[in-house]
This record gives structure tokens, sequence and C-alpha cells, in this order.
């Protein structure tokens, strides 16, 4: 028997990939809770409408997509390049087939103009890769890394919608290689910026 924490990690995970992969205003409740093999009271129970579990799947994907990206990053070693370990990690979600884009980015469209909270839960998301982005720029002395900080993230940005449309890591893997572009005339002091990682298997989003 699932504990009140088992089951609600059990809506909001089956919710998530829901409206992931099929749009918000294409998920009922009931598709929810059939999804998660539950009733649709016991859904209802723990979430009072679709809207406040939309924004409590908007927090969990932040949550866990740090907490990976935490977890990848520790995994390798440190190096003055480390930053593009960040496309790789991200190009992992584009395999052909099972990429469905940026979930803040579907919310946002979807819901951004009539919940304040999904637009708020999306910038933080957005920020927080940036934040990312910057530390480890700061991490390898690279002068200036505010500007350069923005255009990676940009080109992140970029390789996702792209990557959506033509279902392949192929944007993420030239995003890659610009970002190398970028970074090279600072790190060449330091050694040759690394090549890709072999990409590993693709998860639904991002």
């Amino acid at each position: 028997m699932r504990s009140k924490l088992q089951t609600t990690q059990k809506i909001v995970q089956s919710a998530a990939d829901l409206f992931l992969d099929r749009g918000f205003y294409n998920v009922s409740m009931d598709l929810i809770a059939e999804t998660a093999h539950i009733t649709k009271v016991t859904v209802y129970q723990h979430f009072k409408s679709k809207e406040v579990l939309l924004l409590h799947c908007m927090r969990w994907r932040l949550e866990s997509r740090e907490a990976y990206l935490d977890i990848y990053l520790r995994e390798r070693a440190p190096s003055k390049t480390q930053v593009l370990e960040v496309f790789d990690w991200m190009s992992q979600k584009a395999d052909r087939g099972t990429f469905h884009g940026c979930a803040f980015l579907k919310a946002t469209n979807e819901m951004g103009g009539t919940l304040a909270e999904v637009r708020e839960i999306a910038a933080e998301a957005k920020q927080l890769i940036r934040k990312r982005l910057l530390a480890l720029l700061r991490k390898s002395g690279v002068p200036q890394p505010d500007h350069l900080a923005d255009t990676l993230a940009l080109l992140l940005e970029g390789a996702q919608a792209l990557s959506l449309i033509e279902q392949s890591n192929r944007p993420f893997q030239a995003a890659r290689r610009e970002a190398c572009e970028l970074l090279a005339p600072f790190l060449t002091a330091h050694g040759t910026v690394a090549q890709p990682a072999a990409f590993l298997v693709a998860q639904k989003g991002i």
C-alpha cells in the first residue's frame, strides 16, 4: 500500500509526463488518475485542481532537473571546460522520437497568460540554467563571464527548440561546437577545449 507521499509523487510524475506529451488542455483528471492507477477522488484529495497540480509538476521537474544536473557534473572531473558538460547533459534528452521540448516553455505557452505562477516558475528555471553557466565560467577564469553566460544560455534555448522539430540531438551538438568556438580564445592557455562526450540514453524533456 502506498504512503501519502508516494501517492503524491506518483500523481505528480504521471501528470508531468502527460502534460509534456499532450499539453495541459488535452489532459483530464480522469486520465491522470488512470495513468497513476488510482481513483480521481484520490487525485482531488491531493490536488484541488488541475492548475494546482500543474504548478506542483513544474516545481518537481525543476527540482529534479537541478538535482540530476548536480549529480552529472559531480561525476565528471573538474576542468576549465566543464560548462560544456551542460550541453552534453541536455543533448541526452534529445534522442530521436523521445524528445518533447522544454516543459517550462510549453506550460508558459499554454497557461502563462492565465496563471502567473507558471511564468514565474518558468523564469526561475531559465535563470537557474544561466546562473549555473555563469558559475562554471567564473570557475574557469573566463573574463567578463556575464555576457558569455547569456550567449551560452541562448544557444541552449535554440537547441531545445530545433531539437524538438528535428527529433534529434544534432542542434545540441551544433550548439556545443559554437560554445567551443566562443570559449577557445579564453581557454587555450589552460588546455584544449574538451571534445563532445558520448551521448547517453534520452529522457522525455528538459
